[in-house]
């Protein structure tokens, strides 16, 4: 996808350009006209301009809503048929937590899969003294090697993942931290309120305000951002901008030592 004014590519999956805000065009074709897409794009007569429930979400996105002013949204259009799922993301967990929890499930896993077939090999020697009717010493032996193997081999497996999970922690983290240098470098508290809330100072609607503000710029500036984790990061922003956390000062800090 290419923008028909500035010549800017996109992927697959953008439908305006982030800079001309015109519709995106698969070629630069002779008679595309970037004033005509222009006019179309800003018309809501729905004959001349129609958009999918999917493009509708992906544009609404891209000026900053949230998915619960999505939704409203399409509540308020009977005629839309999409589902919830298509635009509602999945509450974000960040890959360094996936990697800890990993880690604890693999080691969990050989753990109980060793113990359990060092219990099973007593068990075959008569070193543990349970004593079995005809052939069922056999028939558990077997049953409980086979799932204490199973234990065994799920958890090597998941310690193979560690690695891969690991990378994308720190790409994830290189990827926050150069979101928040962009972030703090280009806005403050105040400068921040000035052109997101101009002189409306509504402290009831403020934190809704700030963060579709706050979503847009980011998606102007990275354009390549999960929705779930556009959310986590916004939050992250608007907390660290708006709600620091009070830290004790030099003289209470001494005071305790």
């Amino acid at each position: 996808m290419i923008c028909p004014k500035c010549g800017t590519e996109y992927r697959e999956g953008f439908n305006e350009c982030a800079y001309c805000h015109i519709p995106l065009v698969e070629s630069l074709e002779e008679g595309v006209d970037p004033e005509e897409l222009l006019k179309k794009s800003e018309n809501n007569d729905p004959e001349e301009v129609e958009i999918s429930p999917e493009d509708f979400i992906s544009l609404a996105r891209s000026r900053g809503l949230s998915d619960r002013d999505i939704l409203n949204a399409m509540e308020l259009a009977p005629d839309t048929d999409v589902e919830e799922s298509a635009f509602i993301p999945k509450p974000f967990r960040k890959a360094s937590d996936r990697v800890e929890d990993l880690r604890s499930s693999a080691y969990t896993l050989l753990i109980v899969g060793v113990l359990g077939l060092i219990a099973v090999f007593l068990l075959y020697i008569g070193a543990i003294p349970v004593f079995f009717a005809g052939a069922g010493k056999y028939v558990v032996i077997s049953t409980m090697s086979g799932l204490f193997i199973l234990f065994f081999c799920l958890g090597a497996n998941s310690l193979r993942k560690i690695k891969p999970l690991t990378e994308e922690a720190e790409r994830e983290e290189k990827k926050i931290d150069e979101i928040r240098k962009f972030f703090f470098d280009t806005y403050t508290a105040e400068s921040l309120d000035r052109e997101a809330l101009g002189s409306d100072r509504d402290d009831v609607n403020s934190y809704f305000v700030r963060s579709a503000f706050i979503k847009k710029t980011l998606n102007d500036r990275f354009m390549d951002l999960d929705p779930s984790f556009l959310d986590y990061i916004t939050d992250k922003l608007y907390n660290e901008m708006f709600e620091p956390e009070e830290s004790p000062s030099p003289e209470e800090e001494n005071g305790e030592n």
